[in-house]
């Protein structure tokens, strides 16, 4: 990585060991080193404030023990060299406790000035990782800075396109609760009225996670916008087709070739007739229909959403009662649940649910009770009428 200098503080009142210094630095092989020399210990503490110095060089005849170790911890992790003019074993035993990474004597430096040079290039090749290190680590954090700030502006987008928790279209209730696993969601739901007396209703499971699979919600939502506005244009009536909504979001998916699909159930009720038409695209687990104290899941099969240039989506009609619930899930939901088996999982499913309505957020409590971890998005939401 590239860098103007690599500062060195050199600190000595000798003028002897001034001019060595410098001398026996000018024979590194560091073209960037620049050195700043402090004669006495106000100045070298002044500069280190200041200044981000690569090595220190410090001169025991003016500094004691405890003073190298005041610079050391200043200059930690990088690190201090120590010239001692006393031949002592003691003296290099405390110079290396109090924190020198090296310690010469002042003799060796005319009798081994090749082992001192050694000495530094090392030195500063390890100070210069250190720093490389430290500015990839900041770099590193400013960009988690700003992708932590690019998720909350998406979640904050993707927010303001979910419908209201809770509302009623066409004497029908809508409610329903979505649990990321991420900061963004994969999971999405809307219910759209078309006229007075119809209402389309959706549930979309997108694959994978986070940022990219959210970003399909954002089209999903336009599409689905889009196919409302133009029928009150009357230039198109495919909202009213469950099935051919699903093929022009599978149109529309693979336009944008991100390598997504997605899961997804789709419901028109006509409130006059009572008649639920719907499509499935490859969801599971399929709606649970609560009616007269019994629970069923909805019949119905299809492909999933996005992976096929011409895929089958079969559209069915029911009857509804006059008082049911429908409760729709994500395939999340399956992985909170602490059954041994697919089977007994559904089963659950439908116990809970034979009663009748049970809130989205009664239903994610007791569901996500027993599981320690989300791998995945859970979405719910009723559709019921009372």
């Amino acid at each position: 990585m590239s860098r103007i200098f690599q500062h060195v503080l050199l600190v000595s009142a000798s003028t002897e060991t001034v001019d060595q210094l410098f001398e026996l630095c000018e024979l590194c092989d560091q073209p960037n080193i620049k050195i700043s020399l402090a004669r006495d210990l106000d100045v070298a503490f002044e500069s280190l404030e200041h200044v981000e110095f690569s090595l220190t060089i410090v001169d025991l005849s003016i500094v004691d023990l405890d003073t190298l170790r005041r610079i050391a911890a200043r200059l930690n992790p990088k690190p201090v060299v120590a010239i001692t003019p006393t031949d002592s074993s003691e003296i290099l035993r405390q110079s290396l406790r109090a924190g020198a990474d090296d310690v010469f004597l002042r003799s060796e430096l005319d009798e081994q000035p090749e082992a001192f040079v050694a000495s530094m290039q090392r030195h500063i090749r390890r100070a210069a990782f250190i720093e490389d290190t430290s500015r990839l680590r900041e770099s590193l954090e400013r960009s988690l800075d700003e992708l932590r700030a690019d998720h909350h502006a998406a979640q904050h987008v993707q927010q303001n396109l979910l419908p209201p928790n809770e509302q009623v279209i066409n004497n029908l209730r809508f409610e329903y609760t979505l649990t990321p696993s991420l900061l963004l969601s994969g999971d999405f739901v809307d219910a759209i009225k078309i006229n007075d007396h119809q209402v389309m209703f959706y549930l979309a499971d997108v694959s994978g996670h986070g940022a990219s699979s959210a970003l399909v919600t954002v089209l999903l939502k336009n599409l689905t916008s889009r196919l409302a506005r133009n029928y009150h244009r009357n230039s198109s009536f495919d909202i009213l087709s469950p099935s051919a909504t699903l093929s022009r979001i599978n149109q529309e998916i693979l336009l944008t070739r991100m390598g997504k699909h997605m899961t997804m159930f789709i419901g028109l009720v006509d409130t006059r007739t009572l008649v639920l038409t719907y499509a499935v695209g490859g969801h599971h687990p399929m709606p649970v229909l609560s009616a007269n104290g019994t629970a069923t899941f909805l019949e119905g099969r299809g492909m999933p959403v996005g992976l096929f240039e011409k895929p089958v989506f079969e559209e069915r009609e029911i009857e509804l009662p006059a008082h049911f619930t429908l409760t729709l899930f994500s395939d999340g939901i399956l992985e909170t649940i602490a059954e041994p088996s697919l089977a007994d999982k559904e089963a659950l499913l439908l116990r809970k649910l034979q009663n009748g309505y049970v809130s989205s957020a009664q239903l994610t409590t007791e569901f996500e009770f027993g599981a320690e971890t989300h791998p995945d998005d859970v979405a719910i939401m009723t559709v019921s009428r009372a």
